[in-house]
């Protein structure tokens, strides 16, 4: 075995020990759910019932599901690389993951939120999967990189379990992004980092990405599969607002733009591109003159070339280059748009998702969409024109109303549309409409790329269109170098003899010539070619592509070929992959591919379907090479094979011809009798026509062929066969496939055109998904869809509508006749439909032990609930996703219990059922009516072991409107558990006690510290550890608590004791390992920081720091990102142990090298870790400070501000302007550290440069009557004003970001009476504003006269609270960084830090910080805030009239803004 197998299977099983250390979880020996299907349909639970909020959390099904879809995906790929003991790395990361799930059902939050984590986590493990086709070019390298991304989510499943469990905060989103506590941000990070690490493999791959041998990237310039562009583009949407994404939705839903593929495929273009393609572009006079935004002399320019000649990747580098040019979200006066199209055909996968095919008009409308994303200046007049009810119109208004209006605004636009010969010939009128106006449009640049008879149409019409660039000239150079390249790699060629030689050398000249400028047929041929072993054939291949061979040559003749050799058996197996593969939703495996051969043939295989691929197939598809040849991935060897498939159905739906059909076997006795009439025997014989006939009708009736027409209904037909339990489990493999889209197949079928024989095998398997009990508990977690997707339901309901559809119900069973006839003759059929689960359902809620479960089930229940109730009221809203348990009601809980009571008196009056009832409003929220249900189920069962153990986790709830956490109470009841449970009587009837105990005992351990009962915490732990003395979570919660105790010398003692151990196994030293396990946990470090602080021992913490970051770095396995991770951030927090508590200069001065050696190691080994950005972060201030001190203009500043200006300049062409992933700071970031540093030195203008483009982005946004972003100008407003120390102002923009939700009802009585003052806080405004300065000095008075109800006093709130329980809520996003769980979403008592980047703590927090006991390295004591006062009633009515209170003044809105445009130079 390879030392490279050997570092990946010992990195798999540290990664599950931690993890159990983390978690108390054993997954070797815990049972757990470890594929796609179980996982997905054990988290599609979070939806709001208003629209505003399921906008919000609308993305957490599809993550999820695409996080489980890509750690199966990824697995395939990893399986080949380490020897497991159990399970693959799959496997175990889907474990972990379920795993999380049930820690995030059993301390509430988690799934309100998860959309954010898990959208983060499948967007990177996604972008792997853009390139992990590629991997038999890039291995091991590919290998190392889907292990280490598999062991990066397995991290990350370990720390949410771990901060979960000791139930920190009140919301989990708060641990995992808006700090780094708990390493969960960290973790992310490295996900991060091990994308951008993959992502650099990419540059291995060719000029045009081809196919070579062995892999599966998509073929075709203009053809880029949309599948994977899909999972590109959700990483542009990473840094989105909510409420941006909610305005952005609702301009894209204006548009009818539709889930466009453009922006994804120009990124997957683009990251395929070598840096010398398209180096003709720098010399081309043409292309100069028209990039140039202030040459008005060409305005369009055509791309001419014909398929595979690289006219996509031509326009993808047009695209980046201007990009780079001309930089997008700016949000300055400097409005160059740059947007693109890339057109596909109807019938290709994915295609725009449209079945009227591409079109000038979408083009049109993709555009506007892209430049709304980047431009906030057309967002706003975007806005304007359709909240004015304008309609588009014809194809001249959309072009006017979408662009050519903007140009007299100072608006500049490159458009680039590829593949314009995608488009119908009617369309050609519009494109010449639009080349007319062009020559008087100054500021508006179109290109366009297409093949040669369109663009002869198109100048035949308008022969003064512009230039016309024929390609296959310009990418003369580019062709010969990638034939070379490929040539090169060539196992034929790699023989070192002078007849090789030649051969290779005729072969690239040879293909030069004769695929003219087809990078993709040279790449065809070229892999023909490789496969050869005479000499002669290589030549016979060069000859034939001369004479005008091309791809459909190839693939007609690879048919015959099949439909000559292959069984009847054989070509149906063919002919069902094909179909399969070319319409799925996703790459199957070889395993969910036997599945579907199972479902066509009623039994399987007894040869592994990757032999018969390998042996019968390879003509047609890519078998990656994994380990587990059932987790192999099955492609299309090229994209043109779909092309042609689907183009012999439209040529064959045209006219009844086929081309490669074969014969059937009466239609060959008839020509085998025909020729014995006119052949003598002898010569029949003689020429072997006996035989040759025999052979044919041996074989198939039929040939090979794809049913396009049908194909959506056939992959629904064997979804629903699937689902229904049709096979036994035979065909389970496609369960999670089938869960996932066979509402998305069932709504792609036009019931006009498929085949009657098809549609009517539907009937019966609906009918039996919606009434057979068996199938329904069979996927009942599947079927939750259902209560929530009325599309779904609709669509099911057309079917069973269609005569057709029902033909073989209508001749079945008489039930079924009836039970069809009663659902679509009743009131409501989409009630109807459902009601037969319902009381399936209803049972599995009340019966089953798993929380997250039955939870699910609830949720199912309050689907129909809640379809019912807006159907009784339009004041209900609908929801279409699951329902987030944060806004179920405690009367809905109990309108549903009384619905299942009605329905099962007897089930819902046992224990188990109460319980069930209890955890579900423990999960909702309402922990006093759980715990009066959990002491029923008790009242009636007191030896109920698991109501105990719901109770005992209950009384630890913390709840806004609840009791507060019973530490006594849930200790009491855990006791009951423990004890049952040593005894030995299993607490869940599938989990061995032995299994739960040690958990059981760590949970007490750490609420026995919460009561401050820590000698009896430290003993439970140090039992717990004398049994697993290598669990450094168990030792760290030791720690915790010993520090909490004020038993500094036990900690200190504690870590010199594991300073002298050495690991037996691994040779580790024992402390090294403690720091590198949890290095990334701040709290970790700020308490072993005060544990030695108190004993006055700072050199032996450092010397610690010290010798466990020069283990990680001279870790033997060099690749390990761990130990990379752990250096990093080890480095990083001794940096700010010397620079906070050195005291003195050499340690200071230390600490910046320390900062600036992890930003230079990061750039060089491409890393992105948090550490990188927290150093970035403190090295600016420290820069600015430098800076300061040195004085203006001196060299010292001028270096100061080279470093600074250096964080931003690593961002890419299309980042935004508040991007800053790239190196720490965004260039908005780094503008207001230079506005902030001027300010200081007195240089008043050099401070407005800095600043002014906040400012003038803000007007524009404020310039207009439509407030939906409003709030986002007075954000960067009140920043601006801020770091130009005008506080008057500054406080004057935060008092206008107001609640936009709940504030009406407490205005309204102020309306009827003016003189009211309806006031919530007693702080009075004037003192508010005039108090509102920083904070250097002291803390303001304000919070003393604060009722209970105040803000700053409720630090479990999800979003600002007043008095009596009423909720507001706006547009805001921030949250208190001392990490307390206070939230705000509109301006209300929070003090922003003058010197920090996005950093504000409520009054409570920053007495902790100036106290030192902020348990996190954030902020310093010793900086400066601004206070943004309380939100009051009067604050909001004087809003609501148009009016600010600017200092002591009140001013109307725009007289304030218009001194604001005077002061800063800004003309409207």
């Amino acid at each position: 075995m390879s030392t490279e197998l050997l570092d990946l299977g010992v990195a798999w099983r540290d990664a599950c020990a931690e993890f159990s250390k983390a978690t108390k979880i054993d997954i070797a020996s815990e049972e757990k759910e470890s594929n796609g299907q179980d996982i997905v349909n054990k988290l599609n639970n979070a939806r709001a019932k208003d629209a505003e909020s399921h906008r919000k959390i609308n993305k957490a099904k599809t993550a999820f599901s695409r996080t489980i879809t890509a750690v199966e995906r990824i697995g395939t790929v990893a399986a080949q690389g380490a020897s497991m003991v159990f399970g693959s790395p799959a496997t175990i990361t889907m474990s972990c993951i379920s795993f999380v799930i049930d820690a995030g059902f059993e301390y509430k939050k988690i799934a309100h939120d998860i959309d954010e984590i898990f959208d983060r986590i499948a967007t990177m493990l996604e972008r792997f999967e853009i390139v992990r086709d590629h991997q038999q070019v890039m291995a091991p390298a590919m290998i190392r990189v889907a292990h280490d991304l598999l062991l990066a989510v397995v991290a990350i499943c370990g720390r949410c379990i771990h901060v979960l469990h000791r139930n920190k905060v009140g919301k989990f989103l708060t641990v995992a992004f808006c700090s780094d506590d708990g390493g969960i941000k960290d973790q992310l990070h490295v996900l991060a980092a091990l994308e951008n690490r993959e992502l650099q493999m990419k540059g291995t791959l060719t000029l045009v990405a081809a196919e070579t041998s062995k892999r599966n990237t998509a073929m075709g310039f203009e053809d880029l599969k949309a599948s994977d562009a899909k999972i590109l583009n959700s990483i542009s949407q990473l840094n989105d607002s909510s409420t941006d994404k909610k305005v952005l939705d609702n301009l894209k839903e204006k548009l009818g733009v539709g889930d466009s593929t453009s922006e994804a495929e120009y990124r997957a273009y683009r990251d395929r591109l070598l840096s010398e393609t398209c180096a003709w572009l720098k010399e081309d006079s043409q292309y100069q003159a028209w990039s140039d935004k202030d040459n008005g002399e060409s305005s369009l320019w055509v791309l001419n070339g014909d398929s595979g000649c690289g006219k996509s990747y031509t326009l993808t580098a047009i695209v980046r280059d201007l990009l780079t040019r001309y930089p997008q979200g700016q949000h300055d006066a400097n409005r160059v748009s740059v947007a693109y199209c890339y057109l596909t055909r109807p019938g290709k996968k994915d295609a725009q998702n449209s079945k009227t095919g591409p079109s000038i008009r979408g083009a049109l409308r993709e555009w506007a969409w892209q430049i709304a994303q980047n431009d906030l200046f057309y967002r706003k007049d975007l806005q304007v024109l359709f909240k004015d009810g304008s309609d588009l119109g014809d194809f001249n208004e959309i072009w006017q109303k979408l662009f050519i209006d903007h140009l007299e605004k100072q608006a500049a636009f490159f458009l680039l549309l590829d593949g314009l010969h995608e488009l119908e010939e009617k369309e050609l009128d519009d494109l010449i409409t639009l080349a007319k106006t062009l020559p008087s449009c100054s500021g508006l640049k179109i290109m366009i790329t297409s093949r040669p008879p369109f663009v002869q149409k198109l100048r035949s019409k308008a022969p003064n269109i512009g230039p016309v660039v024929d390609l296959r000239d310009k990418a003369h150079v580019d062709m010969e170098k990638y034939i070379q390249k490929q040539a090169d790699k060539l196992a034929i060629f790699k023989k070192a003899t002078l007849d090789v030689e030649q051969l290779k050398a005729q072969v690239c000249s040879g293909l030069l010539e004769a695929v003219n400028g087809n990078f993709v047929l040279a790449d065809y041929k070229l892999r023909e070619i490789g496969s050869k072993y005479d000499p002669e054939e290589v030549k016979q291949i060069l000859e034939r592509t001369k004479e005008g061979a091309g791809f459909s040559d190839s693939i007609v003749k690879d048919i015959q070929e099949c439909n000559r050799t292959l069984t009847t058996r054989e070509i149906e197996n063919l002919n069902a992959l094909l179909l399969w593969v070319m319409y799925g939703e996703w790459s199957f495996s070889t395993k969910e591919l036997e599945s579907v051969l199972f479902i066509q043939q009623g039994r399987s295989s007894l040869q592994p379907l990757a032999n018969e691929i390998r042996d019968k197939f390879s003509a047609f598809f890519d078998l990656s090479d994994e380990t587990e040849e059932l987790d192999s991935t099955v492609t299309l060897k090229h994209d043109s094979i779909a092309e042609y498939f689907k183009t012999l159905s439209q040529e064959q739906n045209s006219s009844d011809t086929s081309a490669v059909q074969a014969l059937s076997k009466g239609e060959i006795r008839m020509l085998q009798n025909f020729i014995q009439k006119l052949c003598e025997q002898d010569v029949y014989e003689r020429i072997g026509l006996g035989p040759f006939f025999d052979q044919k009708l041996s074989q198939s009736d039929t040939g090979v062929a794809v049913d396009c027409e049908n194909a959506e209904a056939k992959i629904a037909r064997g979804c629903l066969q699937v689902l229904n339990g049709e096979f036994s489990t035979d065909a389970d493999d496609l369960i999670p496939y089938a869960s996932n889209f066979l509402v998305t197949h069932l709504k792609q079928i036009d019931l006009d055109t498929v085949d009657p024989r098809v549609k009517a095998e539907l009937g019966p398997l609906l009918v039996k998904m919606f009434k057979d009990t068996t199938a329904i508990k069979k996927v009942a977690e599947s079927t939750i869809m259902w209560s929530y997707d009325d599309d779904g339901i609709r669509k099911v309901l057309e079917f069973f509508r269609s005569s057709a559809v029902m033909r073989k119900v209508i001749g079945s069973e008489v039930s079924d006749q009836e039970w069809v006839g009663k659902i679509l003759n009743s009131d409501n059929p989409e009630l109807e439909l459902l009601e037969d689960s319902k009381r399936v359902i209803a049972e599995l809620w009340c019966t089953e032990e798993k929380a997250w479960k039955f939870l699910r089930y609830f949720k199912c229940l309050y689907g129909r609930y809640n379809k019912v109730k807006s159907t009784e009221s339009p004041d209900v809203y609908r929801l279409d996703q699951q329902v987030d348990e944060n806004d179920v009601e405690v009367e809905e809980i109990q309108d549903i219990s009384r619905m299942v009571q009605d329905l099962l008196p007897l089930e819902m009056s046992k224990p188990g059922a109460l319980r069930n009832v209890g955890v579900t409003y423990c999960e909702c929220g309402h922990v006093l009516e759980a715990i009066g249900q959990l002491k029923h189920a008790l009242e009636i069962d007191p030896d109920y072991l698991l109501a105990h153990a719901s109770l005992s986790s209950t009384y630890t709830q913390e709840s806004k409107t609840g009791p507060v956490p019973d530490w006594e109470k849930a200790i009491h009841h855990q006791d009951i558990v423990i004890e049952r449970v040593r005894s030995g009587v299993k607490l869940f009837s599938d989990i061995e006690p032995n299994d739960q105990l040690n958990g059981l005992l760590s949970d007490k351990a750490y609420w026995l510290r919460k009561l401050g009962r820590y000698d009896e915490s430290c003993a439970i732990y140090n039992t717990l550890l004398q049994e697993n003395p290598k669990n450094d979570e168990l030792r760290l919660e030791l720690v915790f608590t010993l520090c909490e105790a004020k038993y500094y010398s036990h900690v200190v003692k504690t870590l010199q004791q594991l300073g002298q151990d050495t690991d037996e196994d691994t040779q580790e030293n024992r402390l090294s390992r403690f720091f590198h396990t949890q290095h990334f946990d701040p709290e970790f470090h700020s308490t072993i920081l005060l544990a030695f602080k108190k004993v006055g021992n700072m050199l032996e913490i450092q010397g610690h720091y010290r010798q466990a970051m020069n283990d990680a770095i001279n870790d033997k396995n060099k690749q390990n990102w761990r130990m990379k991770y752990a250096y990093y951030n080890l480095t990083y927090y001794l940096a700010a142990m010397l620079h906070n508590y050195g005291g003195g200069t050499a340690e200071q001065e230390e600490a910046v090298q320390l900062w600036e050696r992890i930003i230079d190691m990061a750039k060089a080994e491409n890393d992105l870790y948090m550490p990188q950005i927290f150093s970035a972060r403190r090295l600016a201030r420290i820069y600015i400070a430098k800076a300061a001190e040195a004085g203006r203009d001196s060299a010292v500043a001028d270096e100061m501000f080279n470093k600074l200006q250096g964080f931003a300049l690593t961002a890419k062409e299309e980042d935004s302007d508040d991007n800053h992933w790239g190196g720490g700071l965004s260039r908005r970031e780094v503008r207001s550290l230079l506005g902030r540093y001027y300010t200081r030195i007195g240089d008043v203008e050099r401070a407005k440069e800095q600043l002014r483009p906040a400012v003038e982005v803000s007007i524009k946004l404020l310039s207009d009557e439509d407030p939906d972003n409003d709030y986002q100008a007075y954000l960067k407003l009140g920043d601006a004003f801020m770091d130009f120390d005008d506080d008057a102002n500054a406080i004057a923009a935060w008092s206008l970001i107001q609640p936009t939700e709940g504030v009406e009802r407490l205005l309204a009585p102020l309306k009827s009476a003016p003189n009211a003052k309806g006031r919530i806080s007693p702080v009075n405004d004037t003192k508010a504003a005039t108090n509102s300065e920083s904070v250097e000095n002291k803390m303001t008075d304000d919070s003393q006269g604060r009722d209970e109800q105040s803000p700053s006093r409720t630090h479990l709130r999800r979003s600002n609270t007043i008095g009596l329980g009423r909720k507001l809520f706006g547009p805001l996003s921030y949250s208190c960084d001392g990490r307390c769980g206070t939230d705000w979403t509109y301006a209300d008592d929070f003090y922003v830090c003058r010197e920090c980047i996005d950093v504000q703590f409520d009054a409570p927090c920053l007495e902790k910080l100036r106290q030192g006991e902020i348990k996190r390295d954030i902020c310093d004591k010793n900086h400066k805030f601004l206070h943004v006062p309380a939100w009051s009633l009067e604050s909001a009515k004087r809003a609501a009239e148009d009016k600010v209170l600017v200092g002591e003044e009140v001013l109307e809105k725009d007289a304030w803004l218009d001194g604001i445009k005077k002061e800063w130079r800004i003309s409207d």
